[in-house]
């Protein structure tokens, strides 16, 4: 029962969230606004960031006992939100946000006297340590993370969807190691009602509004925290490898997008049109139909991570396969006009 009663409370609390921001949204002009590469309709609100957060922090207060690691989160994650929100209304420079993400890793790091230390048998030579090399490392996925995240919020539901898949991965990996997973559940269920704005259901067509980078750095961030404590010390929960796996698709993104940048002699954060979703719409797909594939692969993805943790896939198999995987992304990448071409006509001659 408190388990329903704790979900339900952060349905609504996120709802109630959503309903009270959006009038301050509009009054400080907290709003995302159309231009050469945002194609939307008017100015929408952004705080589905602020909103989840806060419906999180008040779901954890009443749920979940409160201990160091919880208040660090916390803060740290506000703190996030924070740098978003400034983002949002700002465009604050790379190199501010950066150093800001690097200052909240720290924390992170300090508070919970833990990072990635070991990243398992992915080579078959036995285990990799880091050793102090670790923390370098994990301010990298820190960043990295809170990036990958970021660059999939381009189509109305994708960042949402995407955080679920992940989330719901974790949670899901928790419970089968009988470990408690109501913060989980509970960030997922917070999450609900931004979608439902997001993609205009339930009577919200014209009261749409976006996460913001207060949403992705949230997430992203909430991302690297559960992977650091659950893949890391004695008490962990599963494998570091299967990481890569339950965050493949913004992973995938990410890295392969900074490798064409880099090719063409941009900036890897410079900002374009062409992360994943943008190359389905200019394909003729749907924005609601590019949500669906991808999501769809990214829960496939993330079916393979978990049950590969269940059978004990050997470590090495599995880094093996996402480097696999991630060099027919790559490829599929760089040639997709030509595999959507054939696919046309495949189905034009099965139709």
């Amino acid at each position: 029962m408190e388990f329903i009663l704790a979900i339900i409370s952060s349905f609504v609390l996120s709802l109630c969230s959503i309903k009270l921001f959006r009038p301050f949204a509009v009054k400080y002009n907290l709003v995302d606004k159309p231009n050469e590469r945002k194609h939307h309709d008017g100015h929408v609100p952004l705080i589905g960031g602020i909103a989840v957060f806060a419906s999180v922090a008040m779901s954890c207060s009443i749920w979940l006992p409160f201990n160091q690691e919880l208040t660090s989160y916390l803060c740290a994650s506000g703190l996030m939100v924070l740098l978003g929100v400034m983002d949002d209304k700002r465009e604050l420079s790379v190199k501010f946000r950066v150093i800001f993400q690097i200052i909240v890793a720290t924390f992170m790091i300090i508070a919970i006297d833990n990072y990635i230390v070991e990243l398992g048998d992915i080579f078959y030579f036995g285990d990799v340590k880091l050793g102090y090399f670790g923390i370098f490392f994990t301010y990298l996925a820190v960043i990295g993370l809170i990036n990958a995240f970021n660059m999939v919020d381009g189509i109305d539901g994708l960042l949402g969807a995407m955080a679920i898949n992940t989330l719901g991965a974790i949670s899901l990996l928790l419970l089968l190691n009988q470990k408690e997973n109501l913060f989980t559940v509970l960030i997922v269920v917070a999450l609900i009602p931004y979608l439902i704005f997001n993609l205009g259901f339930c009577g919200t067509r014209y009261r749409k509004i976006f996460m913001g980078d207060a949403g992705s750095m949230f997430i992203g961030f909430t991302v690297v925290w559960l992977l650091v404590t659950n893949t890391q010390g004695q008490s962990a929960s599963f494998r570091p490898v299967t990481a890569l796996w339950i965050v493949a698709i913004p992973l995938m993104d990410m890295a392969a997008l900074i490798v064409r940048r880099i090719k063409k002699g941009r900036s890897p954060f410079h900002a374009d049109r062409d992360h994943l979703h943008h190359i389905f719409l200019r394909a003729g797909f749907s924005s609601r139909s590019a949500l669906m594939i991808i999501f769809t692969l990214s829960v496939f993805f993330s079916c393979i991570g978990v049950v590969a943790e269940i059978l004990y896939v050997p470590e090495s198999v599995m880094f093996f396969g996402f480097i696999i995987l991630f060099i027919i992304y790559s490829v599929t990448i760089l040639h997709i006009w030509k595999v959507l071409t054939f696919v046309r006509r495949f189905t034009t001659k099965q139709s």
